[in-house]
């Protein structure tokens, strides 16, 4: 069973510039899909005939005896025929009111989310039970931990619906797990040019190389100063190269990774390649021995990357977090480490400042990764492990096993037909809908708390009884020379400025005492800023904070 494809070339084209994870998911899917889709016929629906003839061009690439057909709105009641609608983000309004008028049961619309915390994507959450969406509909859920956010939206806005007009049936998208995919033969086709990849960066047999790949953003992909930090205690005892494979939006923060380096890691061999070019993405891949990806930010729902080093046989050292938790398997295809956030209740001043457009989405997911706790002794404990070859061979095996046999997107597309075969089935066969399962509703219903909505995402949540002090061996000098770095990300933090951030750390002290205990007794930050503001601490590894 196929689909046509809502074709919009922003969302299966990769930029030159500035690609962006959507980007490369939407450009491997439709890919894979022209390859080794079932139908022999490929449908776009577009919006114009240049998209349609952009489709047919991206098909006939890859499959050249292939004649795809093209519908656009005009002609929109032959989606009949294609029965679903495939569209490469969330299912828009417009979309359910378009089958709406050809009839509920004219053919099934189909999505996948990427990111989720954007003002747009709540906002195409939450409408959900708003409109004429049906359970022959599906909106495809990259990771669990999308999956959960995604309920939570929908149990908010549902609750609110409740009380508002007495509604007691939502009929709503089905809400299917399926991962984003990787091209395995592609993988294992660049890694085939090790030998030379190693020699283009002058990599020693005995030089560990650790790569990272992926946009270069320390606010809206991952910050950087736990590996760099994890990575410069590992080269006291080895010997240490970083390939940081990416790209900067600006010169700006190019320096700022390059000034975190030169202060945290000044014992790794640093090494840059531009994430841009195909060229240094092979030689990258080729050249590394662990792949590290210790991502921190609400905006992502899946992360590719993980997957292709594994594709690549690569071991893995990646944060406990959102998708990364369905990937990698700890202690078999590599390492998660541990993440620690703020709990429900601290986000909701950033939220409505958000909602409000005091501060821009950067500031805002910027501000809540700044309290995304990584634990860096069980990176570094990590690290030392994967310096044995044999464990670094064994576990890079065990991925590449499973991303061919979960992540291939030959095996993910067959994913997406079987789901548009049971979607078919509920669309001709059922009579009835599901009724909704309600839950809670507080505040703002597309607007939550970013710690409730993202509660699944880190491994444990900050509580009171936790017990906090300064980290030892930490100087004044540290401490000043950190909250200076540009990827302290104290900007978003409208309560406090560097000066503050450093009395409040005087006063946790070196003794220890339980968070709830000590926010009661200092009076520089109020509220749950007090939180935020001890989370970004451990972050920079300047506190310790310990479960009791």
């Amino acid at each position: 069973m196929g689909a046509a494809i809502h074709f919009e070339g922003d969302a299966f084209v990769i930029p030159s510039e500035k690609p962006m994870g959507r980007n490369f998911a939407g450009h491997g899917f439709l890919t894979a899909y022209a390859r080794h889709a079932e139908s022999s016929e490929l449908i776009a629906f577009v919006q114009d005939v240049k998209d349609g003839e952009s489709f047919r061009d991206f098909v006939r690439a890859i499959r050249p005896s292939s004649h795809p057909s093209v519908l656009t709105p005009g002609v929109a009641g032959r989606l009949r025929s294609a029965g679903c609608l495939f569209t490469s983000g969330i299912p828009t309004a417009s979309q359910a009111w378009l089958r709406n008028m050809h009839g509920a049961r004219a053919w099934s619309l189909c999505g996948v989310n990427h990111t989720l915390s954007s003002n747009r994507a709540m906002d195409a959450v939450a409408a959900l039970p708003t409109l004429p969406f049906q359970d022959w509909d599906a909106l495809i859920c990259t990771s669990r931990a999308s999956r959960a956010a995604v309920q939570v939206l929908l149990d908010r806005q549902m609750e609110f619906l409740k009380e508002r007009t007495g509604a007691k049936r939502f009929p709503l998208p089905q809400l299917p797990v399926i991962p984003l995919g990787v091209d395995c033969d592609a993988q294992a086709l660049r890694m085939s040019r090790r030998e030379q990849a190693r020699a283009r960066f002058d990599l020693e047999a005995d030089e560990l190389a650790v790569l990272f790949v992926g946009r270069l953003s320390f606010h809206a992909k991952a910050n950087p100063v736990p590996m760099y930090l994890a990575l410069e205690r590992l080269a006291q005892r080895h010997r240490v190269a970083l390939i940081e494979c990416g790209w900067a939006s600006n010169p700006s923060i190019d320096r700022a990774f390059a000034d975190a380096r030169a202060e945290l890691c000044p014992s790794v061999r640093s090494i840059r390649t531009d994430g841009r070019q195909e060229q240094d993405r092979t030689f990258s891949w080729a050249a590394a021995d662990i792949f590290c990806s210790l991502t921190d930010n609400i905006q992502e729902t899946f992360g590719l990357t993980p997957i292709e080093a594994m594709a690549a046989a690569l071991p893995v050292v990646v944060t406990d977090w959102d998708g990364y938790k369905d990937t990698v398997r700890h202690g078999i295809d590599g390492f998660s480490v541990p993440t620690l956030t703020a709990p429900p209740g601290a986000g909701l001043e950033p939220a409505l400042r958000h909602a409000l457009e005091i501060d821009s989405y950067d500031a805002y997911i910027g501000h809540i990764s700044t309290t995304a706790v990584v634990d860096i002794d069980a990176t570094v404990r990590a690290f030392e492990h994967l310096t044995d070859p044999d464990r670094r061979h064994q576990m890079g095996r065990a991925g590449a096993r499973r991303a061919r046999e979960v992540y291939d997107w030959q095996v993910v597309v067959r994913a997406y037909e079987e789901l548009w075969r049971e979607l078919a089935k509920l669309r001709l066969d059922k009579r009835d809908t599901i009724p909704a399962t309600l839950g809670r509703q507080r505040g703002w219903v597309a607007r939550p708390d970013p710690y409730e909505l993202f509660a699944s995402f880190p491994s444990r949540t900050l509580s009171g009884a936790w017990r906090v002090r300064q980290k030892p061996g930490i100087g004044l000098r540290d401490v000043g020379a950190r909250l200076r770095l540009k990827t302290a990300i104290l900007a978003v933090f409208p309560e406090v400025d560097e000066s503050t951030l450093f009395r409040f750390w005087q006063e946790i002290g070196s003794n220890g005492d339980d968070v709830s205990t000590f926010l009661r007794r200092q009076t520089l930050i109020p509220g749950t800023a007090g939180i935020r503001a001890l989370l970004l601490l451990a972050k920079l590894d300047l506190i310790s904070l310990s479960e009791p």
